[in-house]
Parts: structure tokens; sequence; C-alpha cells
């Protein structure tokens, strides 16, 4: 494969990188790694080290250790599990057990799910229209069993269709730096070095602000509940005010069960979903709907739809995944 079009001059690589750390540093900051919606523990993050930020010194010596063990990592990966990598293919999507739900393709999130987005800890702002795009792809992900890079390669290869590979390795950057950051330097951009808008950023800073919304998305809409941590909560700001949903997983004997409380700022309607059972609940006025699944299996993803009357035909998607 020709790979041409994608590669970066070193210049390019050297200051992508420092984007992406400084990016990082704005998105997940040391004293707060848990705001509002909520995200999964493995963003808690390691205390950061003291370093001059003009030391080029030490930015090389975190360079030069990423890429080692951004090699080990890709290394194990290919040879533990050569079918699934996404960069083995541009097709990421084709995967025989995970259908893309042709109808949710064409839905557009109407205006009451949008406010949640403006929420997002990005240092530079994404258009909105962008962002409703991304959106809708992380719904669509969330129904599938990719593994977490492989669906944020799909929710965000739609803004970036001729540059699969690059985005596969931004991808796997954005992840390590996001849960091994204690050799990472504290970076402060020299003025004009980086974009102060969405548009005005190149195509790789277009690229990584892109993953970064996309896996703050997904990361709020996705709840996961288990034995050991039977409960979870996940909040989402809307049109017509704040939706809050209370997972709890239950055991009566042998059985478990899947329980989903939710706070509707509209009247509408909840359904959640697994492999072959639906639990439907609705009311007519903003409050408390509650539905429940009996003998759920762990390691399955269901779906809760949020339906509310403001919304028309958009729902908005959560993905509930119960281990063992």
């Amino acid at each position: 494969m020709n790979n041409d079009r994608n590669s970066l001059s070193p210049e390019e690589e050297r200051l992508a990188q420092r984007f992406l750390a400084w990016l990082l540093q704005e998105v997940i900051p040391n004293d707060d790694p848990n705001p509002g919606a909520g995200v999964e523990s493995h963003r808690s993050l390691s205390q950061t080290r003291d370093h001059d930020p003009s030391s080029i010194t030490d930015e090389s010596i975190m360079q030069t250790r990423f890429q080692a063990l951004l090699k080990r990592r890709i290394q194990q990966e290919i040879q533990n599990n050569p079918p699934l990598f996404p960069w083995e293919t541009t097709e990421v999507w084709e995967y025989a057990n995970d259908p893309i739900d042709e109808e949710a393709d064409s839905r557009v999130p109407t205006n009451v799910w949008l406010p949640q987005l403006a929420q997002l800890r990005l240092p530079i702002a994404i258009s909105e229209a962008t962002l409703a795009q991304l959106l809708v792809r992380c719904q669509q992900v969330l129904r599938t069993s990719l593994r977490q890079g492989e669906r944020l390669v799909a929710a965000v290869e739609g803004l970036f269709p001729e540059r699969t590979e690059e985005l596969n390795i931004w991808t796997e950057r954005v992840l390590l730096w996001s849960t091994s950051r204690s050799g990472e330097t504290l970076i402060e951009p020299s003025e004009g070095e980086f974009p102060r808008s969405y548009e005005g950023a190149t195509p790789t800073q277009q690229m990584l602000l892109s993953l970064l919304a996309a896996k703050e998305i997904v990361e709020s809409l996705s709840l996961n509940v288990s034995a050991s941590h039977p409960s979870d909560r996940r909040q989402w700001l809307t049109a017509q005010g704040l939706l809050q949903l209370d997972a709890e997983y239950r055991c009566h004997g042998e059985l478990p069960q899947l329980r989903v409380c939710c706070q509707i700022p509209d009247g509408g309607r909840v359904q959640l979903r697994g492999e072959g059972a639906i639990a439907t609940g609705q009311r007519s006025t903003p409050g408390s709907v509650t539905v429940e699944l009996a003998d759920i299996q762990p390691q399955q993803t269901y779906t809760l739809e949020i339906h509310l009357d403001a919304s028309e035909q958009s729902p908005l998607v959560f993905a509930i995944c119960p281990t063992s």
C-alpha cells in the first residue's frame, strides 16, 4: 500500500505529538477526572511529573518511550488478533457479527440532544454540524461488539475517508496517552503554533480533535455494571432539561437482572433491548420511568433508547454492558 498520501514530515509529526499532548492535558485535567456526564474509571490519572515546559530533552525522551511502547503494543495485538485489527483493512465496519442498523444511518439527531455536545471538554470548539454527525456515528457503533479503538475509528472515519491508516495510528496514540501519561511533559503552545478553531486546524489536528470528541461521546453513552460494581449512572443535557440514567445489576438466585431507572425531562418512551427481549416504559409528563430485563447474559451489550416527545423519531441510544 502506498502511504505517501498519509505520511507526515518530521516537523508535522512533532507538532501533531505536541498538539495531542496539549489536547489531553486540557481535556483530562488532573484535578477533575470524572465530571458531569461521567466516564469510565480507566481515565483516572497518575500525578504529572514536574518538567520544564521548554525542555526538548524531556520531550524527546517522552516521544522515544511512547514510540517503543506503541510498537510493542501493535506487534502484540497483531500476533494475538490478526483478523480484528482495524488497520489491516480499510473496511472496519464489515464484521459478520456486527451489522450496522441501516435505519439508524439515516437518523439525524434533533436539536433536543445537542446541548450536551457543547459540554465536551475540548480546548478548541468543533462545529455543531460536525458534532451532530459524530453523535450519530457513535450511537451506531455502540450497537456493535467492536473494541474501544475500533469504535473510535468507525465513528470518525466518515470525516476522513482517505486517511484510514493514519486515523488508526492516531487512535492508538489517543488511547495510550489517555491511560498512561506518567512520562508526559506539560505542553504550552507557542503563539500561533496551535489553531484557534476546528476549521483553522490541519487535517491531522482535526482528526485528533474528532477522535477526542468521539471518545467523550462514546464514554458518555456507555454504562458498565457487574456483580462487584452493581450500579452506574450517566447524565445527558437536553434542550428540555437534564436526562439521568441509573443502571443496576441485580442477582436473584442464578438469574441476573438489569434494571434501569430513567429521569426524563419531558414526556416520552424508554426501551431496553437485548437479544430477543424488549422492556418498554413510557409517561406523558416529565418524571421517572423504569425498565427491567431478567435472565440477562453477561458480556452482551444491551441498548437503551430514549424517545422524548420533543425528539420526534430520533432517539438517544445508550449502551449497557453487564459483566460477571
